[in-house]
């Protein structure tokens, strides 16, 4: 998907937008007219890659809209239901068209000429609007949590479209539940300088991440994926190990640069990534990575499926279509499905063998060393552009293969790219930068935001490049 008209985060396109957006929003006097201006600056930022689809989200919106307020009007048990199965079929249908329309027509055509029948049809042209995944979520929280009693239905159209369309989270999350932003909306926002400290210190953060990190090792790192058979597993080694790198730079980056704009305009997101990386299994893996998404998953899949409340085989059961479908939900691609299976299997195997006094002994070091080596044959999955290419790597990664090797200034970069992130998670674990900040003086602690900000300036490459969750 073609996302070069969108304002991205980390282009001047965006920083224009942004600068004049967060003036006018503060200048004004009136809550409302900031709302209003807040929401209009919203719909401008998602109309600049594609004007006509933002009709598209909005009926979305509107549709739950009308059938919150249309739940709270009865209390018949089969109308109430008969609303938010309509409700969610109409979401999950224009998710399923314009995402998966064209997914499954190429696989009937497939299975068809496997059979022996000579199937011609056509494709679809299809634009995937962007944030059509997390959008379609939002509203899915929203009509259920007013099914369940867990929020009110808002009255207010204006408060109700910020919800969904608040730009810092409208294309890549993090999800935002409706019981956590829409409180927010009515609340007149005053200036606060530590709050502004830390939206922007949070920006500056998800930007190195996106910008130096996840761009400088994606160029390094694509050529192998491109062409898996003719590198050498060195070459695979480092290549899986550095999208591992890569996609937490790019997306926790995002997150980052989100959740300290929604700061900056006076608002709260809920941190979507803990140090995921630290994880000792994969389920403390899924507590700390997309952490939106996980808990989205758990609360409105998992938990109505059955969750732990049923036998073994059956919680299994819910594991494994909860994480298949959550794999489906990044994209439409069978790798996608593979690699949902394969994180609920990992699941599945973690809640069996979780309680054996052999595993408990086990230093923990070699747990996270375990699960990260788990989790980066998942990203293969995830990243490989065809089935072939991701067993062709997680073959070199566990059978020596020669072939092609990476030049050493090239590898050096990617291992210095590599530890940095292994620096990032030992610093923020432990909190050394908090207590660093808490013991400067003013004058020194200025000077080391201004190196930083000219350290992330001097390191980003020239051409950027777009955020991976964008295609979601």
């Amino acid at each position: 998907m073609d996302v070069e008209a969108a304002m991205l985060f980390v282009t001047q396109k965006f920083l224009v937008f942004f600068l004049l957006t967060f003036l006018g929003y503060w200048i004004i006097p009136w809550h409302r007219a900031r709302t209003v201006w807040l929401l209009g600056a919203s719909a401008v930022f998602y109309m600049s890659w594609n004007p006509w689809l933002i009709t598209l989200i909005l009926f979305s919106a509107s549709v739950d809209f009308v059938a919150a307020l249309a739940l709270e009007r009865t209390s018949h048990r089969r109308v109430r239901q008969s609303i938010l199965v309509g409700s969610i079929t109409i979401n999950l249908g224009l998710l399923a068209y314009f995402k998966y329309a064209n997914f499954f027509l190429d696989n009937v055509h497939a299975l068809g000429n496997w059979v022996g029948f000579s199937v011609q049809g056509p494709t679809l042209e299809l634009l995937l609007p962007l944030g059509i995944s997390f959008y379609t979520f939002e509203t899915i929280s929203y009509i259920v949590d007013v099914y369940r009693g867990r929020t009110k239905a808002e009255r207010d159209p204006v408060n109700y479209a910020l919800f969904i369309l608040f730009f810092p989270h409208l294309i890549a999350g993090p999800i935002v539940r409706p019981g956590d932003f829409l409180p927010q909306v009515p609340q007149r926002k005053r200036w606060n300088w530590n709050r502004i400290y830390l939206g922007s210190w949070l920006i500056l953060l998800g930007i190195a991440k996106k910008a130096v990190l996840a761009d400088h090792l994606a160029t390094i790192i694509d050529p192998i994926f491109a062409r898996p058979e003719q590198f050498s597993s060195s070459a695979c080694w480092l290549a899986t190990v550095g999208y591992a790198c890569q996609i937490y730079g790019d997306f926790s980056g995002y997150s980052d640069i989100a959740i300290g704009l929604a700061h900056l305009f006076g608002f709260k997101l809920h941190r979507n990534f803990n140090l995921p990386y630290l994880a000792a299994s994969v389920a403390e893996f899924w507590r700390r990575w997309h952490i939106s998404l996980s808990t989205w998953l758990r609360d409105y899949l998992y938990i109505p499926l059955g969750g732990r409340r049923h036998v073994t085989r059956r919680t299994n059961g819910n594991l494994l279509i909860t994480m298949l479908l959550g794999g489906f939900w990044h994209g439409a691609s069978w790798n996608f499905v593979l690699w949902g299976a394969l994180h609920g299997s990992l699941l599945v195997a973690h809640r069996t063998i979780a309680d054996r006094p052999w595993l408990r002994w086990l230093p923990k070091p070699i747990h996270i060393a375990t699960t990260f080596v788990c989790v980066c044959v998942g990203w293969i999955f995830f990243r490989a552009t065809s089935t072939p290419d991701a067993l062709a790597i997680i073959q070199r990664l566990f059978w020596p293969f020669a072939g092609e090797r990476l030049s050493p200034t090239l590898a050096a970069w990617a291992l210095v790219l590599i530890a940095a992130t292994a620096l990032e998670h030992g610093i923020r674990g432990r909190r050394l930068l908090d207590r660093l900040v808490t013991r400067l003086p003013e004058p020194a602690l200025g000077a080391l935001y201004a190196l930083a900000i000219a350290c992330v300036f001097v390191l980003m490459p020239e051409d950027g490049k777009g955020f991976i969750y964008f295609q979601f």
